[in-house]
This record gives C-alpha cells, structure tokens and sequence, in this order.
C-alpha cells in the first residue's frame, strides 16, 4: 500500500512538472519560483478608501540585477506591510532576501520604486516612494544604497531624496547632461477635494509648498530642488500617478510626460536645452485622458519617434459601461476647457507622434482606449515580431464608480443608517462597495497601427486587481517576462515562451556601458536596422506604472538572421555604429567607443508647401452657441456645427477670382475681393440683413444671364423649426458688386435645411440648373429630407422640376454632398449623392430622367460621409470618387454583419421624436445611451429600470415593443471609412488608402499633381469637435498628404514633408491661383483661415 502511495505521489510530481502551457505567457505557481508576495490592503475606521483616495491605487514592481551576477531580481511595494526583494537563483527560482537586505523599509505606505545606480558605483539603488500617512509625518521617501554584498543602506535624508509629500513614482534620469543623474518625483496632492468648483483655475503655476511634483538636479551627489526654475508645476491640483521619460522629438535631450488624475490635464515638458523645460502640451496634444493613470512611451509605428500610451477607466464590456461609467456632460466639458483644463475625455489615449511636435490621438482607430480602471502600462514585444506590443494591468478591489452602490448610498434613509451627527460607520459603508476581479489587456501589434486584443490568446486573462507591472528577461532567454503586483492575491510572475512557439522570431540583447555617473547610459537610443526595416528602443527602466523594468535591452527583429546595423544614439549626444549583427545574441556596446556625431547639414528636404496664412487674406470664422443635445438628448454629434463654406468667381470682372466665405448663424457671410496680390473684403449690406442664416454652401455662377456672377447661398443647421425663415436659400443677383436678393423662396418654396448647391446644363439649354441637396428636416434628425433639381428658366428664376424627372430625390436622406458627373461616359452628366446614413447614391442621367440607382458594390455602403471629390486618379478616362466618411478613430463600429443603428420614433408619445443608437457590442447590439439619459429621455421608463444593473446587455427588442421598432424610421450604417471607389468602365470598386485616412472625420477633399508626376495625389482636410464627450471629439487630422504611386497606391507624407499643418476642423479647401502661384485656401470651422503656395 505505501508503495502505491509513493507511484501515486512520483506521478503527480512528474505532472505537475511537465509543461502543458499553449500560451505565451505561462503563470507561474508560487511553489516553483518562491515567491509568495501579496499585497494584502485591510482597513480600518480611521484608515480607508474614504479617508484616503488612493488606498486602491497599489504598489509597484521593481526589476534589476542588484547583485551583478546576471540574473534579473525583483522588489515589490507593499502599500501596508513589508516590502519584499526576491533574489533570482536561475530557472525562475527566487529567494526572499528582504530582511538580510534591509529594504523592508519603515514608512507607513509605500507606492512606487524606482531602481537605479544613483552613486555609480556599479551596483543598481533602490528608491521607495512613500504616501499615505494622512495624520502623521512617517511618508518620507527611502533611498535604499546597494552595499554591494546584497545589503543596502537607507540614506535619503543624505542625498537630499527624503521628499514628505504623497509620492506616487521617481524617475532618474540626465535632465541637463552633465553626466549624472537627476531625479522628476511624481507627487499626488494633499488636498482632499478633487473637484473644480473647490480651487477655481489659473491654480497651475502656484507652488504647494508642502506638497507638488518636484525636479531635483544632482549637483554632486546632492539632489537639489530646482522646480521652478527649471519650469515644473507643482501646485495643489497635481493629482500624479504616472512620470514617463524619453526623448519626443529626438532631440538628444530627455522629456517628461506627467499623467495627472481627476479634474488637471496633463503636462508634457519639452526640454530647452539649458537645465529648463517648456510645457508644451495644449501645443501639441489636442485630446487626453480624463483620469489619466499610468502610462508608457515607445515607437509602435517604428519610424523612430516615440508614442504616448495613458490608461483611463474606461470599460470594454456593455455591463460594465452601464453599470460602472458615467461621462461628463457638454456643458461640464466645457466649463472644463474654459477653466483650463484642455480636451479631457474618459477612455486610454494613445498619441501617434508626428514628428513634427504634434501627436494624433488614435486610441480608438487601434481599439485600446477601454480596458477598464486601469493602472500599469506597458508597451513591449511580447514575441519578438518586431512590433511593440501593449499590456494594460487594470482592476480596482473596491470600486466606487458602481452606478447602484452611489445610488443606494445616497438615499436618505441609508445616510440615517450609516452615518450619526460626528461618525461614520465606514465598515457598513465599504462592505457595500462591489469588488469585481476584472481581467488585464494585452494587444498585439499586427503592424500598420493594427491592434488586436488577445489577452485569453497570450493567457493574461485571470481576474485579478492588479497595479504595477514590469517587463525583464528573468531566465536571459532572449525575450521579456512579465511581473505583476496585485492587491488582495498573490503577485502574477509570467514565463515568456516565444522560444517555443515562435521559434522563427529573433532578437538582439543589448547591454549598454555608460560612464561617469551615468554608468547604466540612462537617455540613450538605439537604432537597428535590416533592409527597410527600424527598430527603436531608449534606455529609460522607470516606466509603466510605479515601477522599474529590466535595462537590458532586448529588440525582436522577426526572422531577420542578420542585422544590418546599430546605432547608439548615446546620452551625451555621441554615437556608435556597428553593422552586420547577427541576431539571437547579446552584445555589449560602451560609449566609451563611441565617437561625437559628424555636423548636421544646415539644409533642409524640399516641401511641396508653403503656409502663406495672412498673406493673401485674414478672416476669422466664428460658430454661434448653440447646442444641439439641448433638445436631442439622445445624439452625439452635433448637426448646427457642420459649417461653413467657401466659394470662388469672379464677381467684379476683372478676371481674377474672388472669395464668398458663408458665416455660422449671427455672423453675416463675407466677399473679398482680389486687389494686388491680395483679398480685401468688400462690405455688402444685404448679406448683414440674412445674418441670421447658417451657411452651409455657397456656388458663384452667372444665374440670371446678365454677364455678371451671382451668388447663392445654401441655408440649414439644425437650430431652425421649418417655419424658420432663416433656413430660405438666397440667390443674390449682382449688378457691379449691387446686390439684391431674388423673391422666390428657395429651393422648392418651402423652408429647409440645406447642406449642398451645385450647377450644371444638364438641359443643354444655355444656362446654369442647380442640384440643391438637403442635409435633415428641420430638428427632426434621422427622418429623411427630400432634395432638389432646379431648372433655370434663364433668368435667374429656378423651378423645382424633381417630381418629374428625379422622383427618387424625395425623401432621399440626410444629404451632405453631391457632384455632377458623367461615369459612364454616355456624354451626359449623372448625379453622385452622399450623405449620413445613406449608401453612395447615383442619380444615373437617362435622356434628362435622373433614375436612382444603388450598384452592386455600393449597396452596403450606408455611412457617415461628408464629402466627396470626382477625379480621375488613374488616368483611364473614367472619373473616380474619393468619399470623405467618419473615419475609424472613433467608439463607432459599423461592418455589413454588425450595422450601426438608430431607431427614429416619437417613443414615449410626447409629439417629439427621439433617436436611439445601438451598436454591436460582441454579438449583440446595445444602446450607446446611459440610463440616466435614457430615462431623461424618456421617463416612462425609470421604473423598468430602477437600477443599472437591469440596464445593462439591453436590446432593443428588450427596451422597446416590437409595434414600435417596426414603426420607427430605420437607418443603418456599413461603414465607416473614408474611401477611393475607383471606376472600372462606370463600375466603381472600392480600393485601399492608407489608414491614416481613418484617423479622424474627413469634411473636405482636394486633388492636384502636387509631384507633378502625372497623377493626381490627394489632401484630405476634416476634424469635429462638436460632439458628446462621451464619444470624444474627432482631431486627430493635421491635413493629410497622399502621393499616387501610378494611379493605384497612395502613401501618406509627414507634414514636414509635405509642408501642410492644418490648424483645426477644415470645412472646405479651395484652389487660386495668384500673381502666378497655386493658392490653397483653408476654411476652419470657428478659426483662423489658413492658405498655403505650393512650391512647383
């Protein structure tokens, strides 16, 4: 019997041994590698998350060979008890050398830990923020000095380290580049409150002086405080929770990037080169997070610059957004911006760097901006592909967010129970709060800004609350393994198997030798190159959330055996240079080889622009106040903001182009004139009179006949009833620059929205028709507008002539432009419509009888577009189409399976219609409304659900009655991306266009040879800032440049190259010419007009 026994115990040893992991990342148990760590958080009355706002916020990780034998160690924060230092022994075996050390440390809540050498003397320090001591003053910072014989001294107060405020993270870094090591020490605020109303604005540049994020300069040995004259805030509003270094513009000189929670946005310093930072982040970041977290900076693109990831709270799941999110309001927001705290949205931003101190904020297009509460992150290659990859480390143990839970507490009878004049009874109240293990994220890079969420795929997808992460190469196998610090279980250690299962991928390790005081050559750069191929890394551990990762270096190359190159772009500004690497090796490189850089030419590539801004023109455009969720509660974008436009003609005669700019609604419409190289308004009374008109579109024609141009001015918005007179169309006939206004109400007799005007002979009878499309009913969103031909009697007076020969134009849809155009090369001009929630429409032209019709490839083309371009990109005779849509960088998903809807209906029967949105959310389709505007909405419903929870996973057969889905207006959307639909012999097909395209709404399209080539390339112009801050506003387009490559391919240029920055939300691009020069003019939306001469 006891040998069956010991059978049974060998084999269960033998399994228990034998790896049966088929993920990249294998969780290893505390039995194997020994380490037990937890961060165990209890509370009590006098200690907890309402007395201190960060009790969840966890602890760091800290990942550094302390003892030089080659073998990556661990440190673990602990934010109540002992912090742990495990000794790596080999084959992910550790040993707990806390005590033996005497790096436990003695404050009374520590957070973060920074690992570096700070005294050169070769052997890695360890740094130990500290927090949390509200009452007391045992917060001081611990600077724990390596012995060298695996013992280390505390002496902060000796190197001026012993900071008291509420320290989240350090970062050790060459600031001035004198050679040593300086110190940014991120410091949460002491203050309590953390809402706006409780500090005002204009708060930033006052100093706390017991508190405030810091920059200490090491003079010797010595950290010195010199914060304010180097240019860093640290008031009582710097909620840090996250401190990311590296060098953004690929200067040579380290920059910050400060994530700051709650209500202060966050800070990017530019560094000037002479021991001071600018702050430049308004400047070149246009969208941030709300609650920004932790964060990480590297080149995800590899083009060499450096991108910024921050994590938010965003979640992913419908039950979690129902039940667990909430979103400022449009008013809230901004009050928030004119109070000076920038464009702050609730979800995980990610800034693409455009190289040109700017960055486009792609969170959406890549799908990472929701993973929950979310704190560690971390963009590495996971498997050495040569992509660099992200993980998001997310959960909070007790989350005050739960909709239920805040509604619950603030009942008054529930306040009676909990609370007595003078206590609290916390353990009541924090026993309520729920506690929901969420799993953490992991996305892996496919290339070309492709992200795929595969955490279940990667086997990071235990539930946990986890914190601080940090990458290294524990087993010195060529890729990096991943240590997590969790609140309330044991800390995660993850086995990286790419060895195993992508054999094929290689990679070069590098150990970088620095010198003097910056022996770990902290600030460096390194660049590998194969083929066409980059690969960029900067030594900068401290990073992620509240941690320190592995220095050594490791670059995944893929199947690449060979490298062509290296290049260390060392701290100091001195280079080396090795070529013919072989890869799958860890090779050593000192700067004590390296050589200074040969000088920079002074010269700089050719662009194919010029801004001329001002030169030719200063106009202003400027939209009125109103906003449209005041009465749709239920939308997200705004249809009042859309304009304005721009038009050219001649309208004085002397042969030279003059300008129509349309005003928004209170702001008259504007002429200029061309005189000596230059536009001078003309003032025209009558156009002040019809101020109060939005316009939208604009044409300059000669209407009536006479040898003079005419202007007619598209009037629409959504702040008009349709008994509006303001939303008449206008047709000003000129008589040598005297204007007046034709009689007739235009377009059809009757008062709509218009979005579109264009013209055409289609009758051949020697004058101008017009097509004049309408963009909605007037504040009937989603009902379908009916649009327009209007046949010129010759004089300038325009019948509606659509019943007859384009019946299919009533109640097309929410039209937003259109042009004439002959296909199919049958020698008369069709009609090409787009607008929202609509297909590409043609009105195909059969002997002056315009017949609706929806081709094949364009039957599922239902989406957002707002602009479109005819041109023939390939040279083949046939006019194709370029379709500015939505975009993908947004939280709208749409595909031919899984549409984007809206139900339009007068829901609850009140004589007013409301329009409900469900998106596909998984394999169900789901309200985007919270319930709280829902039931705003529509009250009736309140008591079907009285708590969020019942909300969530609602759809639409479960919110309303199948009688009143089928008698509501319907309307889908396929797609969402700005397109090339090329014709083949009057066929169009849809072709590929760089993903760039989708980064942001697309309003305007301009086409000209720019390399004169012979082919037409393309400048896309868009953004939309008017829309719910919960969707977030559309600005991640800076004017986009696509050079044709023979007709077919198009690849964007960087606006440096290009020599185009478009400032805002462009609403039209023009073409002039003048004294000889090609002109782009540039309309913005309630900005500055901007014009560009194209360098030929």
């Amino acid at each position: 019997m006891n040998r069956i026994h010991f059978y049974f115990f060998v084999i269960i040893c033998v399994s228990s041994c034998i790896n049966t992991n088929n993920n990249l990342f294998e969780e290893l148990s505390s039995f194997h590698t020994g380490i037990d760590f937890r961060n165990d958080l209890s509370y009590d009355e006098n200690f907890n998350i309402f007395n201190y706002r960060n009790y969840y916020n966890g602890g760091g990780v800290g990942l550094g060979d302390i003892n030089n034998d080659g073998l990556i160690d661990i440190f673990f924060n602990s934010n109540l008890e002992e912090n742990r230092l495990y000794l790596n022994k080999g084959n992910f075996k550790f040993e707990d050398i806390t005590e033996i050390a005497g790096v436990a440390g003695t404050k009374s809540w520590s957070t973060g830990v920074s690992l570096a050498d700070i005294n050169a003397d070769g052997f890695l320090d360890i740094y130990v923020s500290n927090s949390g001591d509200i009452k007391g003053d045992n917060k001081q910072n611990e600077l724990f000095i390596n012995n060298g014989d695996l013992t280390f001294t505390e002496m902060a107060s000796d190197y001026g380290l012993d900071d008291t405020g509420y320290s989240t993270h350090a970062a050790f870094f060459d600031y001035d580049r004198d050679g040593d090591l300086d110190c940014y020490l991120l410091n949460n605020s002491y203050k309590g409150g953390f809402r706006i109303t409780n500090v005002g604005s204009n708060q930033r540049p006052i100093r706390d002086s017991v508190g405030g994020d810091k920059l200490f300069r090491n003079d010797d040995g010595f950290f010195k405080d010199v914060s304010e004259e180097a240019g860093i805030y640290g008031s009582v509003i710097g909620f840090g929770l996250g401190v990311t270094v590296g060098d953004v513009d690929n200067d040579g000189w380290m920059d910050i990037y400060v994530s700051n929670d709650f209500f202060e946005r966050d800070y990017l310093y530019i560094n000037n080169q002479d021991g001071t930072y600018t702050e430049q982040l308004e400047d070149q970041i246009k969208s941030i997070s709300a609650a920004s977290m932790g964060a990480d900076m590297a080149d995800i693109n590899n083009d060499g610059y450096a991108e910024i990831f921050v994590t938010d709270m965003l979640p992913e799941p419908d039950e979690r957004i129902k039940t667990v999110t909430t979103f400022d309001n449009w008013d809230r927001h901004q009050y928030i911006k004119s109070s000076g705290y920038w464009n702050q949205f609730t979800r995980n931003t990610l800034q693409l760097n455009n190289g040109d101190d700017t960055f486009s904020e792609i969170g959406r297009l890549t799908g990472v901006q929701a993973t929950d509460w979310s704190w560690g992150a971390l963009m590495f290659d996971f498997q050495n592909d040569g992509n660099k990859d992200i993980f998001v480390a997310n959960g909070i143990y007790q989350d005050l967010t739960d909709q239920d839970f805040l509604q619950y507490v603030t009942q008054e009878e529930v306040i009676r129970e909990i609370a007595s004049p003078g206590s609290v009874n916390y353990k009541k109240l924090i026993d309520l709060i729920p506690s929901v293990p969420v799993p953490n994220y992991a996305f892996l890079n496919n290339g070309d800004l492709n992200f795929e969420n595969q955490t279940k795929f990667l086997g990071l997808y235990k539930p946990s609350f986890s914190n601080g992460s940090a990458y290294g190469d524990l087993d010195n196998d060529g890729d990096y393994d991943l240590v997590v610090n969790n609140v309330n279980m044991k800390a995660f250690i993850y086995k990286n198997n790419t060895d195993k299962f992508y054999p094929e991928n290689k990679y070069l390790k590098i150990k970088l030798r620095g010198k003097d005081q910056n022996l770990d050559a902290i600030g460096s750069k390194v660049f590998a190159y194969s083929g066409n191929n980059l690969y960029t890394l900067e030594q900068m551990p401290i990073r992620g959330f509240q941690s320190t990762v592995d220095n050594n270096l490791i670059i995944g190359v893929g199947n690449n055996e060979v490298l062509d190159s290296v290049l260390v772009k060392w701290y100091d500004g001195s280079i080396s240079k090795i070529q013919n690497i072989n890869s799958s090796q860890t090779v050593m490189i000192d700067i004590n080889e390296s050589e200074k850089p040969k000088s920079k030419s002074t010269l700089k590539s050719k662009s194919y622009f010029k801004e001329s801004t001002n030169e030719l023109i200063s106009y202003m455009h400027r939209e009125n106040e109103y906003v449209d969720f005041d009465k749709d509660r239920l939308l997200f974008h705004m249809s009042s903001s859309e304009g304005s436009c721009i038009c050219t003609g001649d309208l004085n005669n002397d042969r030279n182009e003059d300008i129509y700019i349309g005003g928004s609604s209170g702001y008259p419409g504007e002429i200029f004139l061309y005189y000596k190289g230059r536009y001078i308004k003309k003032t025209v009374d009558i156009l002040n009179l019809d101020k109060d008109s939005e316009d939208t579109d604009c044409l300059i024609f000669d209407a009536n006949g006479d040898g003079n141009n005419d202007l007619y001015v598209a009037s629409g918005g959504n702040e008009f009833s349709v008994y509006s007179p303001e939303l008449r169309d206008r047709l000003y006939f000129n008589d040598k620059l005297k204007f007046t206004k034709s009689r007739q109400i235009l377009p059809a007799g009757n008062f709509s929205s218009s979005s579109v005007v264009i013209k055409n002979d289609f009758d051949s009878d020697g004058d101008y028709d017009l097509f004049v499309g309408s963009r909605l009913v007037p504040q009937k969103y989603g009902i379908p507008a009916s649009s327009y031909i209007l046949r010129n009697e010759g004089d300038g007076n325009f019948i509606n002539i659509s019943d007859s020969i384009a019946p299919g134009l009533k109640e097309l849809g929410m039209v937003t432009d259109a042009k004439w155009v002959d296909y199919d090369r049958d020698n008369d001009y069709d009609l090409v419509i787009v607008g929202h929630w609509m297909p590409v429409t043609i009105f195909k032209n059969d002997n002056n009888i315009f017949k609706k019709t929806i081709q094949k490839n364009l039957l599922n083309s239902n989406g957002w577009w707002n602009t479109i371009n005819v041109s023939d990109l390939n040279n083949d005779g046939f006019d194709d189409l370029i379709v500015g849509n939505q975009g993908k960088n947004s939280r709208f998903r749409a595909s031919t399976d899984k549409p984007l809807r809206m139900y339009v209906n007068d829901f609850d029967e009140n004589g007013s219609i409301e329009q409900v949105i469900f998106q596909y959310n998984g394999d169900s389709a789901y309200t985007m409304s919270l319930r709280h505007d829902l039931v705003m909405q529509m009250p009736s419903l309140k008591k079907r659900y009285l708590k969020y929870n019942s909300y969530k996973n609602q759809t639409a057969n479960d919110i309303f009655s199948t009688e009143k889905l089928n008698s509501s207006q319907l309307n889908l959307i396929f797609d969402l991306e700005t397109s090339i639909l090329i014709n083949k012999s009057g066929i169009f097909n849809k072709t590929s266009i760089p993903v760039d395209a989708q980064f942001s709404s697309v309003h305007s399209i301009y086409t000209d040879d720019i390399n004169q080539d012979g082919y037409l390339d393309i400048i896309l112009g868009g953004n939309l800032h008017s829309v719910k801050p919960e969707v977030g506003r559309y600005d991640a387009n800076f004017g986009q440049v696509y050079i044709s490559k023979n007709g077919v391919h198009f690849s964007k240029i960087r606006n440096v190259e290009s020599g185009i920055r478009f400032i805002g939300q462009v609403r039209d691009i023009v073409g002039l010419k003048v004294n000889n020069i090609d002109e782009l003019i540039v309309l913005n939306n309630n900005d500055s007009l901007q014009s560009f001469s194209f360098i030929r």
